[in-house]
């Protein structure tokens, strides 16, 4: 028999419907509805550092009646040479039905999914610089939550695009909730494959891309994916780069503010963009949470997708 158990493991795994259903759903929770009540446990494994998902994925878990089995990684059977897919299969057999995992190797995900027992589910917490799938989701639930219509959307994501594993989930889910006008702009070295988004567009200076934008994500330089010989230098970044209030000015009136954090204030954005009111960054944390609930009440059957 097939196994149906679901995972979380990137966008393109997800139906239309799926997306939606994710999407309304972490709506609802914002907006108070009750959370459904699940039975079972869920292991956190982080091998990369993590505040913001790792806390939520805990707090989501803890409210929707999961038991959470938080496994400090340093402490690990990994350290002593077990295989990451032994460890998985301890959990499994020790009765754990979710795990939610945060690594650098690329396909791993994927891989673990395919040596799961039946009935237990993996989530995607993060995978490198290929693939974040909950944070695509919650942005796009932040937009929805605030009235913010997708469709014809003009969005310019700037920064460090080439190491951001949410613009590559991101550039995977935005076109498909009609988003049509994106805009991609950074510094050269820090540009994707030209090949890797073929039909967005390329802005030459963070001006070119904000001029009319409804939204405007930044993103962080990801140090730890560099080798340090070519971190840029803060200020320099920063004056070309950091998204400041003047830049607000050539935006649509009611342009919106995101960053998936950890922010780096006076490197990619101003201290007074980051706070102010057109600033969507605290929501997106907020909806964090709501998003993971909903992604654990999907992944155990009790929302309904196809």
């Amino acid at each position: 028999m097939h196994d149906q158990t679901r995972h979380l493991l990137d966008i393109d795994r997800l139906t239309d419907q799926d997306i939606e259903v994710l999407i309304d759903r972490a709506c609802a929770l914002a907006a108070g509805a009750g959370a459904k009540r699940l039975k079972g446990s869920v292991a956190h494994l982080f091998f990369e550092p993590s505040t913001r998902t790792r806390v939520s994925f805990e707090l989501a878990a803890g409210r929707v009646g999961l038991q959470p089995v938080n496994v400090e990684m340093a402490q690990a059977s990994t350290t002593k040479g077990e295989s990451l897919e032994d460890t998985v299969a301890t959990l499994a057999a020790m009765g754990v039905n979710c795990m939610v995992l945060r690594h650098a190797e690329a396909g791993l995900h994927a891989r673990l999914a395919a040596t799961l027992p039946s009935g237990v589910h993996l989530v995607n917490a993060g995978e490198g610089s290929r693939a974040h799938p909950t944070q695509a989701l919650l942005d796009a639930a932040t937009l929805r939550a605030r009235g913010v219509d997708l469709k014809g959307l003009r969005l310019a994501i700037v920064g460090d695009l080439r190491h951001s594993r949410v613009v590559a989930s991101g550039l995977r889910l935005w076109p498909r909730l009609g988003v049509d006008d994106i805009r991609l702009a950074g510094p050269a070295d820090l540009l994707p494959d030209a090949d890797s988004a073929p039909d967005i567009i390329h802005c030459a200076s963070l001006a070119e891309a904000v001029r009319g934008a409804d939204v405007i994500m930044m993103l962080r330089i990801q140090h730890e994916r560099m080798d340090q010989s070519g971190w840029p230098d803060p200020s320099a970044y920063h004056a070309e780069w950091g998204l400041r209030t003047e830049h607000l000015d050539l935006a649509a009136r009611n342009c919106v503010v995101m960053h998936p954090g950890p922010i780096n204030r006076g490197v990619e954005i101003a201290a007074e963009v980051a706070d102010g009111n057109r600033s969507l960054i605290l929501d997106q944390v907020r909806m964090g949470v709501f998003m993971r609930m909903a992604v654990f009440e999907w992944l155990f059957g009790a929302l309904r997708a196809g």
